[in-house]
């Protein structure tokens, strides 16, 4: 197959979407398909290509993203993308992000007749994401509205595609409950597994290090996470935080930390490239993997610390909910204390955090990027082969010019 993706981040961005992305296109590329990605140049200039790891990567015009300084944006439409299109003989188109280049995206499969797919990755839409650009400052009232507007907008996205994928259960439903007519089906994101011996992924209990990888945003309760963890060092003095990432929120939470007086035992290690991190001994070398954060669709890092051996403690919220079983401990809501208590327990009890780590491992397996792309391909193929002839340029112009008329 011969497969298009429009996506607003990818590398060298650093955040589970573009990881996600980078990974499938990948393992497509290995199983003998034909993948290119258009998504915005990060430096400023004309569309520019490169191959990466057998992967085309079409880097286009774009603009500043407002809210996050690290991230551009496409424009909605680029002259040339049907004809690119046209040229590489692509069978399909798959859009990652609802922005500009998603409509790219829609807009030349539209035309050619192809079929679409469109995954949500994020609540761009809900509460904790009104936080980032400082609108939940007016009220209830504006904020309910807020949301039902930005779900009109998801919806006008999503319902161009013919298929909607989602990484979780619980994000499908709650795409069907705001009324996406379109059709749609979980497919997780994917994770690669170490290839480190048993006996590595398994030892974490004598780890005395916390690690949180993610972005530094408002949305993710970071200080929360850091004062829960100031709750756990009051019991547990030798115990660090490690913090992988970065983002607009980091100087906040830095001043957090300081106000907490944790200084010495917090470790902001910063952005680390995806594959970079999956080299590092930063997974094996900690402990227990924990998140505050109640906004995720999945959640990638944390799926990571699993393939990892990691116990989770998180919030049971939304895509979270489905990572935490008998792996770690769920918490009802981001509360400091909880939080803290149920990271208390973990490390007071070596054998059940053991046994959490072989849990973490085993649900870890049917996350492995084999088995997703796996569910790619036949998502794709399925598509295309429904998709009728009739359809492309003739039949796209025809309806332009009833309209018209």
């Amino acid at each position: 197959m011969r497969i298009a993706m429009f996506t607003d981040v990818f590398p060298p961005s650093v955040n589970g979407v573009a990881s996600s992305i980078l990974l499938l296109s990948k393992e497509l590329v290995k199983r003998g398909h034909y993948v290119k990605i258009f998504t915005p140049a990060i430096k400023k200039g004309r569309l520019t290509k490169k191959k990466l790891e057998g992967i085309e990567v079409s880097y286009c015009s774009s603009i500043p993203s407002l809210l996050y300084p690290d991230i551009k944006l496409g424009l909605p439409f680029y002259p040339n993308t049907v004809y690119q299109l046209m040229k590489d003989k692509i069978d399909i188109v798959h859009f990652h992000t609802p922005i500009f280049m998603g409509a790219a995206g829609i807009l030349a499969a539209k035309m050619l007749g192809k079929p679409i797919v469109g995954t949500f990755h994020t609540y761009f839409m809900e509460p904790e994401y009104l936080k980032v650009i400082g609108l939940d400052i007016m009220g209830d009232t504006v904020g309910k509205m807020l949301v039902k507007l930005g779900w009109k907008y998801a919806n006008m996205y999503y319902n161009s595609a013919n298929l909607i994928t989602t990484p979780t259960e619980e994000t499908r439903k709650m795409l069907v409950t705001y009324k996406i007519k379109r059709p749609t089906r979980t497919i997780s994101n994917g994770v690669r597994p170490p290839t480190l011996p048993h006996s590595a992924l398994t030892q974490h209990h004598t780890s005395k290090t916390l690690l949180y990888v993610g972005r530094l945003s408002k949305e993710k309760n970071l200080d929360i996470l850091v004062k829960a963890f100031s709750l756990v060092h009051a019991k547990k003095p030798a115990f660090k935080l490690m913090i992988v990432g970065d983002g607009p929120y980091e100087k906040k939470l830095r001043a957090v930390v300081a106000e907490q007086k944790l200084e010495k035992h917090v470790i902001f290690k910063g952005k680390i490239p995806f594959e970079k991190l999956l080299n590092s001994n930063i997974y094996t070398r900690a402990g227990i993997f924990v998140t505050a954060s109640t906004s995720e669709t999945q959640g990638l890092s944390i799926v990571e610390g699993m393939s990892y051996g990691l116990p989770v403690v998180g919030v049971a919220k939304r895509g979270v909910a489905e990572l935490i079983k008998d792996n770690g401990l769920p918490c009802k809501s981001a509360n400091a204390k909880e939080i803290a208590r149920n990271i208390l327990k973990i490390i007071d009890s070596p054998e059940l955090a053991k046994k959490m780590s072989l849990e973490s491992l085993r649900m870890a397996k049917k996350y492995a990027i084999e088995n997703i792309t796996a569910e790619f391909e036949k998502t794709y193929k399925d598509l295309i082969a429904g998709k009728k002839s009739s359809s492309g340029l003739k039949n796209f112009f025809s309806k332009v010019r009833k309209k018209l008329v």
